[in-house]
């Protein structure tokens, strides 16, 4: 599938038209491309991307969001429910995370719920006299912390990981100084779905006086649940007076519509430092909570609504298959000589090739998108993973992955010294080849649409 698919199939709309279509024509081509945009999800063989998978989920979801699809929470005159949507979804995931009380903001998705804390740290650090920020954060920390500190003019010192994949703890001390306003630890890392040394880092922050954030972002909703489920979880919430902040995506693993996510802070004036607020200007007081202005009350009203109704018992059934199913992948993985599995995941599984193999794993991946399975390529070192959300929690899809894994691994064997189509680019999903069309397309807006 290129860049510009259904070229072939439908209008290409180049210019703005003159006359609309008849809305049953615009349905009924939206429903042919989800349907067939959604089939390898149905059946279980797509990591991450697809969280909850059910669809009479969805549906109610989708209802949920028509009631309020048309409704901007800016403005809570109208719509003081989402006042009570808002303030309930951050008191559950408060309680869910173990915080001392339930202070945060609900936020568009998982960027803006790491960016949010880097300016409010800035802001701290300028309360007391610091002017050239640092953050301290492991390599493996999510890109969208990169992008935050770049806004917001805050120096990011990476540090190294362990062989396990996970914060050197070292590193990140040897990175510290009078000058560092946070430190960061993911629960669980996007690459391999690790929780770093959460315990320690907010012994770290103690010490020096400084922040704690743990982007839970992707594995807020799920790794909250396995302490109770049995799982050797490490801590990694507000049970540690170090951490300050956590971040949780309720568009995830909470199975909410995209795109929404929970910021939680441990202090109301941390939270405040997060405030925008103009007094005097002439269309009025003008406060904002957040970056985003205007945003939808479908989306709240859709995260409340999956909250409280799979309630805690369906939040833990799910994660118990989540686990289950990882724990079966991995030891598949693991029966594979020629592979090995990267770090101690719960849920997320990343792995690669071992040394001795000498095998690609990017030819095993080739092989493996042939049978539709659609996995995430993963760099330094040179891996997949599989992130495991409900959908492949069905019965058989672990026994049908071990069969095409092994097949897959064959043809690596078959194939040494041969290019891999596929790589390492986060949320692509694509080929070299496409990535460089891809990255063409985007320098040049012209390449945008297929030849007249």
């Amino acid at each position: 599938m290129g860049l510009y698919p259904y070229a072939d199939r439908y209008p290409v709309v180049r210019a703005f038209p003159e006359q609309g279509r008849p809305r049953e024509q615009i349905l009924a081509e939206i429903e042919a491309m989800a349907t067939e945009e959604d089939s390898p999800y149905h059946e279980g063989r797509i990591s991450g991307s697809i969280y909850s998978g059910d669809e009479a989920h969805y549906a109610f979801l989708n209802e949920v969001y028509g009631h309020y699809s048309h409704a901007n929470v800016l403005q809570r005159d109208m719509y003081p429910s989402a006042t009570r949507f808002e303030g309930e979804i951050i008191t559950m995931t408060a309680d869910m995370l173990h915080a001392p009380e339930a202070i945060g903001v609900v936020t568009s998705g998982g960027t803006e719920s790491l960016m949010n804390p880097l300016l409010v740290y800035r802001e701290w650090g300028r309360e007391r006299g610091i002017d050239r920020p640092n953050v301290v954060m492991p390599t493996t920390a999510h890109p969208a912390l990169l992008k935050g500190a770049h806004y917001f003019g805050i120096e990011v010192r990476r540090a190294a990981v362990t062989d396990r994949y996970v914060a050197d703890m070292a590193s990140v001390r040897s990175l510290c100084d009078a000058n560092t306003v946070a430190l960061v630890g993911s629960a669980g890392t996007y690459p391999h779905g690790l929780v770093d040394p959460i315990e320690e880092l907010s012994a770290l922050a103690l010490e020096l006086g400084t922040n704690l954030h743990v982007d839970g972002c992707l594995g807020g909703f799920v790794l909250a649940w396995g302490e109770a489920l049995g799982y050797p979880v490490p801590v990694f919430d507000f049970r540690l007076p170090g951490v300050t902040s956590i971040s949780a995506d309720t568009h995830k693993y909470g199975f909410g519509l995209k795109g929404s996510s929970v910021l939680l802070y441990r202090t109301a004036e941390l939270r405040r430092l997060q405030y925008f607020i103009v007094p005097d200007w002439p269309g009025g007081l003008y406060t904002s909570p957040g970056m985003s202005g205007s945003r939808s009350g479908g989306i709240i009203a859709a995260a409340w609504a999956a909250m409280v109704s799979l309630g805690r018992e369906g939040y833990m059934a799910i994660a118990a298959d989540i686990f289950r199913t990882a724990a079966a992948l991995r030891a598949a993985i693991e029966a594979v000589p020629e592979l090995e599995v990267l770090g101690d995941p719960f849920f997320n599984v990343a792995f690669t090739t071992t040394a001795a193999s000498g095998l690609d794993i990017f030819l095993v991946n080739d092989a493996l998108s042939t049978r539709r399975w659609r996995l995430n390529g993963l760099q330094m070192p040179p891996a997949v993973h599989f992130c495991v959300t409900r959908p492949n929690t069905q019965p058989g899809v672990v026994e049908r992955f071990a069969a095409d894994l092994a097949e897959a691994v064959a043809h690596a064997k078959a194939n040494v010294g041969t290019p891999a189509s596929s790589g390492a680019f986060y949320a692509g999903g694509m080929t070299s080849e496409q990535i460089s069309a891809g990255m063409a397309w985007w320098l040049d807006a012209t390449q945008a649409l297929p030849p007249a």
